[in-house]
């Protein structure tokens, strides 16, 4: 087996084939690299379904299966990573599905590429309170506040966890990115975010640059 099986996986998640599962298994039996199958993998497919919900080929359907499939991938990969695929920790984040938002497609993901990254990672799950980001990345002593927004009806809490910041006075202790499938740039803009990325490998590179542009850390 080689990195062309791991293309395969990509493939066959963006098809919402149940058998990427079982070729993840067999990539990380015949020994290839798991992040490698992680990152080439399992990543590129979702990378693809977000590109085919873009163009309006796939909808909430086929997203909320390729998430799930995309889960249990990860789940066979998670015991063959690393803790960290760099030594010195990155920085510490809270993120989360914003109240309203039932989905945790995508921003899982995003958590297991940031804690390879080196940082610090706390997932709160789905449906999350406003404050309750707040109250979390206070007690983990987050640096950056990542908010999930999946539908465009919850798009509007992103705002009120910036609000919230704005008014304790703690946009300068903690940062929030944002990202899901409604979300992009111009709307991270008008919620008042720090930034904004479209993928798991986009968000690592902002919180990177975050860490180094706010917090001393080299990017």
């Amino acid at each position: 087996m080689d990195q062309n099986d791991i293309a395969e996986i990509a493939e066959l998640i963006a098809d919402l084939d149940d058998e990427a599962a079982e070729l993840v298994q067999e990539c990380l039996d015949a020994g290839l690299d798991p992040v490698s199958v992680l990152k080439d993998g399992v990543v590129k497919g979702l990378e693809k379904i977000g590109q085919l919900f873009e163009a309006k080929e796939y909808f909430l359907a086929e997203l909320m299966v390729g998430g799930e499939l995309a889960e249990n991938c990860i789940n066979i990969i998670n015991p063959h990573l690393p803790k960290s695929a760099e030594g010195e920790r990155q920085g510490v984040v809270v993120i989360g599905a914003v109240s309203g938002d039932l989905h945790d497609i995508g921003y899982g993901l995003v958590a297991k590429q940031l804690e390879l990254a080196g940082f610090e990672v706390h997932q709160l799950g789905v449906n999350v309170d406003s404050m309750a980001f707040i109250n979390a990345a206070k007690e983990k002593k987050a640096n950056i506040i990542g908010l999930s927004a999946f539908l465009v009806t919850t798009i509007p809490n992103c705002r009120d966890v910036v609000n919230y910041v704005r008014d304790m006075g703690l946009q300068d202790q903690f940062k929030i990115v944002m990202g899901g499938a409604e979300t992009n740039q111009e709307k991270s803009d008008m919620m008042g975010a720090d930034g904004w990325a479209p993928n798991a490998m986009e968000a690592v590179t902002l919180c990177k640059n975050i860490m180094a542009a706010h917090f001393g850390r080299a990017a």
